[in-house]
């Protein structure tokens, strides 16, 4: 079964959030790191919640990722894609921040994101419902 889309959906959400999250965590914890290089969080308005929803799943990504079998990476995509579109719909809809302090940038990225693991997630399902038949 061909599960490459999700294998790399699954790896770029864990690699890129595992050194987003972090950076951004580390910057808020040590202040010496945002005065030498203060645009990430000037850019990122990133908070602490937020950084940490993102190590959290980077690290269940990363996991899935490495050990996971191909439902796993489906069920991860699909998972995540709908979590992820669902906070971008809602910010579009409400403009509230939530507990992870979104701003109005933060609300594309989710849903290209979000929509991105449900497509890959529905052409692992297409794939798999087709090669059954």
């Amino acid at each position: 079964m061909n599960h490459r889309s999700t294998r790399i959906y699954t790896a770029f959400t864990g690699f890129f959030l595992i050194l987003q999250g972090t950076s951004t965590l580390l910057f808020r914890l040590y202040p010496s790191l945002d005065e030498a290089f203060p645009q990430l969080l000037d850019i990122t308005q990133m908070i602490p919640p937020h950084s940490i929803l993102h190590i959290i799943t980077a690290v269940i990504a990363l996991i899935i990722f490495f050990r996971g079998k191909e439902n796993e990476l489906f069920y991860f995509s699909a998972g995540f894609g709908i979590f992820y579109t669902g906070l971008a719909l809602f910010g579009f809809g409400t403009h509230h921040p939530t507990i992870f302090g979104l701003q109005p940038f933060d609300h594309p990225f989710h849903l290209f994101l979000g929509v991105w693991g449900l497509l890959v997630a529905g052409i692992y399902f297409y794939q798999t419902r087709k090669q059954a038949s």
